[in-house]
């Protein structure tokens, strides 16, 4: 197993950030973290104002065990230069696919360009790397909803069956996981659901997906849902995603695709609302069909549709070989809601070392 340097996109994005840390912490792994900037000189500004964020200044890595490069997803080859493209396919023992657009409302070619043909390019410098021999694996982020319009039990074995899609985000991932699968390389896909903070701290950066209808609904604003009370809303926290992707990346060489869910514990829809009422102290919204409350469905705009989720993913490869197991959302719950209390939903964050193990015993 080779322990060279390990290629990292979407590293200030909260899945990328949590496996950085990770990578920082628990191997002794130089990174590459392709950024979108100017230069590299920009680069790796952002960079280092994220590490302030991420780890406490007494156990700050050494400088230049994370080299920022300046790229960009939708530039041909990366925007990268010969000499950079150079270097990085020659020494890079592994890739990590964490960047993307996850927005639900882009118009399609724009999600495509993105999503579709920044994983190509992604995939081209790893295959580069490959033929010199440097590199040994790469590692996808995608997500468990490119099952799309499915219902019953989602296989990580199933891909393109002929599923209809949500939005453009579903579609567009989907398409980036079948160049991953038609490329010759020796490939993992991850399948998240709906991530949320840290199951013991509560800690995000990102509030946002469920976070802001929960924040509607502390302040009385969401007192109708419109979707199932007994669909289930797949969420997992980002430590299990997080943990995930390093064993990907520093364990065996493993193919196909993991489901890094809840699967069978994923809430309804009404257990996740009499979580919030509980809470917030407060009663727990009605559920209404489509069309009862138009006020409701504009409120929720994209996520409409996840609210009526009638599949369960099933994570049997995940759980047997990466040992992925996301604890009951019942159990966090707290932490995430205190944590989102204490950060006024986004406003007022705390840098993630500052909710770290000394307040995790707290």
């Amino acid at each position: 197993m080779t322990t060279g340097p390990v290629l990292l996109t979407g590293a200030t994005g909260f899945v990328g950030m949590e496996l950085l840390v990770r990578l920082l912490e628990q191997t002794d792994r130089d990174v590459v973290a392709l950024v979108r900037a100017a230069d590299d000189a920009a680069a790796q500004e952002r960079i280092d104002e994220l590490l302030k964020t991420l780890i406490a200044p007494a156990a700050r890595p050494r400088r230049g065990r994370v080299r920022a490069v300046a790229a960009d997803l939708e530039t041909a080859g990366l925007g990268l230069s010969p000499i950079s493209r150079e270097r990085l396919t020659g020494s890079i023992s592994a890739v990590v696919h964490c960047a993307a657009s996850i927005s639900f409302t882009l118009p399609l070619e724009q999600a495509r360009r993105i999503n579709v043909e920044g994983t190509r390019e992604v995939v081209e410098l790893a295959g580069e790397a490959h033929a010199r021999g440097s590199l040994d694996r790469y590692v996808h982020v995608s997500t468990a909803y490119v099952a799309g319009d499915r219902s019953g039990v989602i296989s990580e074995h199933d891909s393109d069956v002929g599923q209809g899609f949500r939005n453009t985000y579903e579609r567009t991932k989907l398409e980036a996981e079948q160049i991953v699968a038609d490329s010759d390389l020796p490939a993992a896909i991850v399948r998240p659901s709906v991530i949320v903070g840290d199951s013991v701290t509560g800690w995000t950066q990102a509030f946002n997906v469920i976070y802001w209808p929960l924040q509607a609904f502390a302040r009385g604003l969401f007192p109708n849902v419109p979707g199932d009370a007994t669909a289930r809303l797949d969420i997992v926290p980002v430590d299990i995603v997080a943990n995930a992707l390093l064993e990907l990346v520093c364990g065996p060489v493993r193919g196909g695709a993991f489901h890094i869910v809840s699967g069978d514990g994923a809430p309804t829809n009404a257990a996740l609302a009499r979580m919030a009422a509980e809470a917030f102290d407060s009663e727990p919204p009605r559920f209404v069909r489509l069309g009862e409350d138009p006020r409701a469905e504009n409120r929720a705009g994209a996520l409409v549709p996840y609210f009526s989720v009638r599949c369960t993913f099933d994570a049997r490869r995940a759980r047997d070989l990466l040992g992925a197991i996301s604890p009951p959302l019942h159990d966090y719950f707290p932490s995430l809601m205190r944590y989102a209390r204490e950060a006024n939903w986004g406003k007022q964050p705390s840098p993630r070392w500052g909710v770290g193990p000394a307040q995790r015993a707290a």
